[in-house]
């Protein structure tokens, strides 16, 4: 890598970068807060920052940067969007994951430093519910309260994270805090993710050497989301890095916040300030939605609590582009064929059916079953998201992907590089790509690659397929694997991932009538319209979204949580570049109460029909 001063260091790819976001990516001597609403490019700045900082040596080798997001889609974009920008020279250096990798990964690389009442047993499960459920009843638990599942895991969470380490006290969750770090009655030791997140922390500060290290590997720190940050995960980094000289960068959204039914700290941008006094920057480019899209989120500033602040929108655009619609339905077929001959419209004036999104505020197989049945009588698939989006990102499903991509045609230069550069780093190979270990291992790839293209070309039933992806697992070497992906060593998680990729792939591979490379861009959601909740559409962005459900059903705790369901409306209709689309409908028969309503909502209604915000639609029986 070229090492250039900073004062001569420009955008990487002829970015250009509005004023406060290049002061946001060069500010390398101080903490940094940024203030980004939707579209602002928050995914851009913080790849440029890591760009500034590796290519002007602020960042010296070895150390790294480590950032920080709440979702795997996001850490994994993160990370795609630093590669291309600085090659991937550097991403040994640039260490993107969740709050619950990185925690997990401090538990498991320093577990011995626990003392041995609070050490784990080494192959701890993650979350088994049922094991969780064991437990407390073990302990005298009677769920007096009568409370559903969903709500005793809630209930479970709340009382395991409760407890202070160490364990000194003798409350319920002291109890069954021993039997979830040892096992039980034949039970295999079990941590939620916050009791794992509390052992960290607890590591942290019992241990100022490992302190000592982590700032030492890590000088710059991102946080992504920051406005969603829980109190566990704030205390978290706090003990982790505050009072060192690693720089932290911070990024939120206070309009976006829509975690605090999960624990976001309300506070979190001013107890940043106080407690470090960063320097703060807020970004005006909106460069994701159209003029009136952005005058409907401007409209919403004052309900959100927020001052009104100049938002400018990209000169793509020209100044009435944007498209406000509410669809209102007698029923749910009505409702299904106005929106499914929207998105035909759509599709038939050139936008890609996964630049089209369907998102409901919960539940989206009750709210969107009939618009996938209507799509699918004119050929387009539609599909929710729920099982793929993760998986999609599990670095195992990437590399057997890419593998399959290879093997399906070999005018693949992106993906053969991305798998001989994995198996150089999985099987640990040393030295010039001209070496005789790398010529060694390009020949045993392409035998297998050649291997598995033979039996692609046959049609296969789910015992070939099972066999098929297990050589390819074999070839590059599950231990191989797990050494390089630490969280594939816990309990039954990899072989979880691969069945539920068998599973799914299959599924693609039959409904795509055996074509195996319409198979693969069915997996990845090439050719259907993607549905789900709001709050895993956090960070995406598609030409034409429909918020379906707008209704007082959907917002049930409305009346408890009006800000955070206020953010959640937001979020929805900011995720759409050039069209957003409403619907309610006035009948659901498959609800448990058919009868819909907006009266508790009705502020959303409100500002949709004021002059000029939407174009109200009526589909009505007749």
């Amino acid at each position: 890598m070229i090492i250039v001063h900073p004062d001569k260091w420009l955008p990487c790819d002829g970015i250009s970068l509005e004023e406060a976001a290049d002061t946001a990516v060069r500010c390398s001597d101080r903490h940094v807060l940024v203030v980004a609403g939707p579209g602002a490019g928050k995914t851009e700045l913080l790849a440029q920052k890591a760009a500034f900082l590796f290519q002007t040596n602020q960042c010296r080798e070895p150390q790294k940067i480590l950032a920080i997001s709440f979702k795997t889609d996001a850490a994994q974009n993160l990370k795609e969007r630093v590669e291309k920008r600085c090659s991937t020279e550097v991403k040994g250096r640039f260490i993107s994951m969740t709050y619950d990798a990185f925690a997990k990964s401090i538990l498991d690389h320093f577990l011995y430093a626990l003392p041995d009442e609070l050490c784990p047993a080494t192959d701890y499960l993650v979350n088994d519910p049922d094991i969780i459920d064991a437990a407390f009843h073990c302990v005298g638990f009677k769920n007096p309260n009568g409370f559903t599942q969903s709500k005793l895991k809630t209930e479970y969470d709340d009382i395991l994270s409760r407890i202070s380490l160490p364990l000194t006290g003798d409350g319920l969750g002291y109890k069954v805090w021993p039997l979830l770090l040892k096992g039980f009655n034949g039970n295999k030791a079990t941590l939620t993710f916050k009791m794992i997140m509390m052992l960290a922390v607890y590591i942290i500060e019992t241990n100022p050497y490992i302190k000592q290290a982590l700032q030492m590997t890590y000088s710059f720190v991102f946080l992504d989301e920051f406005q969603d940050t829980t109190a566990i995960q704030y205390a978290f980094v706090k003990e982790c890095f505050w009072g060192s000289g690693t720089k932290i960068t911070s990024v939120g959204d206070n309009k976006q916040r829509i975690m605090v039914w999960a624990g976001a700290v309300k506070t979190i941008f001013n107890d940043f300030y106080r407690e470090l006094n960063p320097k703060g920057v807020r970004l005006t480019m909106n460069h994701r939605s159209a003029p009136r899209l952005v005058a409907l989120q401007k409209a919403m500033y004052e309900s959100l609590k927020e001052k009104a602040t100049e938002v400018c929108v990209s000169d793509n655009w020209a100044e009435n582009d944007g498209n406000i619609a509410l669809f209102i339905a007698d029923n749910e077929q009505l409702e299904a064929s106005a929106v499914s001959k929207d998105i035909l419209s759509k599709i038939s004036n050139g936008v890609e059916p996964h630049d089209i999104c369907i998102l409901c505020k919960q539940k989206p197989q009750d709210y969107a079953s009939a618009i996938i049945e209507k799509l699918e009588q004119h050929g387009v698939r539609a599909r929710i998201e729920t099982g793929y989006q993760n998986l999609i990102k599990e670095p195992i499903v990437d590399l057997l992907i890419k593998f399959m991509i290879c093997a399906e045609s070999r005018k693949q230069p992106n993906e053969w590089t991305f798998i001989e550069e994995s198996l150089v780093e999985l099987w640990g190979i040393s030295g010039m790509r001209e070496s005789d270990t790398f010529d060694e291992m390009q020949r045993k790839l392409s035998a297998v690659v050649n291997i598995v293209k033979k039996n692609i070309q046959q049609k296969f039933d789910t015992e070939q397929w099972h066999s098929t992806l297990n050589s390819i697992i074999n070839f590059f070497g599950i231990g191989n694997i797990k050494a390089k992906f630490p969280a594939y060593k816990q309990g039954t998680y990899f072989m979880d991932v691969i069945n539920q990729f068998e599973s799914l792939f299959f599924e693609e591979y039959v409904a795509a009538h055996e074509v195996w490379n319409l198979a693969i861009e069915n997996f990845r959601g090439d050719h259907s319209v993607p549905i789900m909740t709001i709050h895993k559409s956090k960070g995406l962005e598609y030409n034409a979204v429909y918020f379906v459900g707008l209704e007082d059903s959907a917002f049930w705790n409305f009346r408890n949580q009006p800000d955070e369901d206020r953010c959640t409306f937001f979020v929805a209709l900011s995720r759409a570049k050039a069209s957003v689309t409403f619907t309610f409908c006035k009948r659901r028969t498959g609800m448990k109460y058919p009868m819909q309503r907006h009266n508790v909502i009705n502020e959303f209604f409100d500002l949709l029909q004021r002059p000029g915000i939407a174009e109200v639609k009526h589909f009505q029986n007749r």
